[in-house]
């Protein structure tokens, strides 16, 4: 961190002007619980990919035991397994009571369905269902197909035994986890609720704004303006909006989806006050991209370049330095399987001015957990 000095040539005359740039603190507070911020994309970007797939399996997309939850009428039928007269099952008969999870992806399409008939389905391997060869092994679930090897939900292994004298069936299922006796997830939420999604990282290389000082002291300031990508410092003018983006970031999770995540500075209301709902927006910065490969970093668009550009925006700057600053981190998107992911799941608080003062023999002690960059979970 430090002080920027930097001349800005405007209508022939030479003008300095003076920034502070700030880092911020290695304190991440919980998300405020139900608060969701609506963020506006400075990429004009548009949600993709959600649209039909979302009206395609929303009714259903929250309940286990809906069939629409599949898709319901989005894909074309398929016959699906043949008892031992050769009955036919259309794939209803297998998903209306448990449905596999849902696809928005390609606009809720279902899949076929399994061999075997709706109370011995060739996909799950239930007890007692028929086996081909005596000790063969395979992996086995007695819990919905939603569920199935997501989040802290686990297959297990059954071993073919003989019932009877010559009929091969399944045995018990053994080590399967993340259910009761039911097989309802343990948990509601994050992991043990078992959905696709549960758990995902935002990761940014650099979130210092940049203030435009209008005294020695920098007690007073006419905006902030963002640091530069490149750099991490300040552009040569606060006046106008950085010719580079204001930081890259990456996104991983533990389930495909589109994602807008947005970060939002604020300014606390007083000095000592804690974040609160009113607090004024001095800037707020979104990018949003579809998550393509499961635990996998990838690299979202750029945090573009923002200037205080309003009244309202260059007030909240100047409380921002009376009062003491942060950020929310939030986001608006959807899985592949149709969950709504929306929350703000982390606060970030910034270092104080006197943090940037180089020729301060004494800075505070939190000085030293500073740094340009962060991220958090969602």
């Amino acid at each position: 961190m430090g002080t920027e000095h930097s001349d800005h040539g405007r209508t022939g005359r030479s003008r300095t002007w003076r920034g502070v740039r700030l880092a911020f603190t290695l304190l991440m507070a919980g998300a405020f619980g139900g608060l969701a911020v609506q963020c506006s994309s400075s990429s004009a970007q548009h949600y993709q990919g959600s649209g039909s797939g979302g009206s395609g399996n929303g009714s259903g997309g929250g309940n286990g035991n809906d069939a629409s939850a599949s898709g319901g009428s989005g894909g074309t039928p398929v016959l699906g397994g043949l008892d031992s007269g050769g009955q036919e099952f259309s794939p209803d008969a297998f998903f209306v009571n448990d449905p596999p999870p849902a696809n928005c992806a390609d606009g809720g399409g279902q899949p076929p369905a399994p061999g075997g008939t709706p109370e011995c389905p060739d996909d799950k391997n239930l007890q007692n269902c028929p086996c081909k060869q005596v000790g063969d092994t395979a992996p086995c679930w007695p819990g919905y197909r939603k569920n199935r090897n997501h989040g802290d939900c686990k297959d297990g292994t059954t071993t073919c035994v003989l019932k009877g004298e010559n009929q091969p069936v399944w045995g018990a299922c053994q080590g399967y986890a993340g259910i009761d006796s039911k097989g309802n997830p343990l948990g509601t939420s994050g992991p043990a609720a078992c959905g696709c999604f549960s758990h995902g990282l935002w990761n940014i290389a650099n979130t210092s704004p940049c203030f435009a000082c209008t005294n020695q002291a920098c007690t007073t300031v006419s905006g902030a303006v963002s640091t530069l990508k490149s750099t991490a410092q300040c552009p040569q003018s606060a006046t106008t909006l950085p010719g580079e983006a204001w930081s890259a970031d990456t996104v991983s999770a533990d389930c495909t989806g589109y994602f807008k995540l947005c970060y939002t500075l604020k300014a606390l209301s007083a000095q000592g006050a804690q974040p609160a709902a009113t607090d004024c927006v001095m800037k707020q910065v979104c990018t949003e991209a579809h998550y393509d490969v499961v635990n996998q970093t990838q690299a979202f668009p750029d945090l573009a370049g923002w200037l205080t550009d309003t009244p309202a925006e260059k007030q909240c700057a100047q409380a921002f330095v009376a009062n003491g600053g942060y950020a929310e981190m939030s986001v608006d998107g959807q899985s592949d399987e149709c969950e709504k992911v929306k929350k703000v799941f982390a606060t970030v608080t910034y270092c104080p001015l006197a943090c940037s003062d180089k020729n301060n023999p004494n800075p505070p002690a939190i000085c030293s957990q500073c740094k340009n960059g962060g991220s958090g979970g969602f």
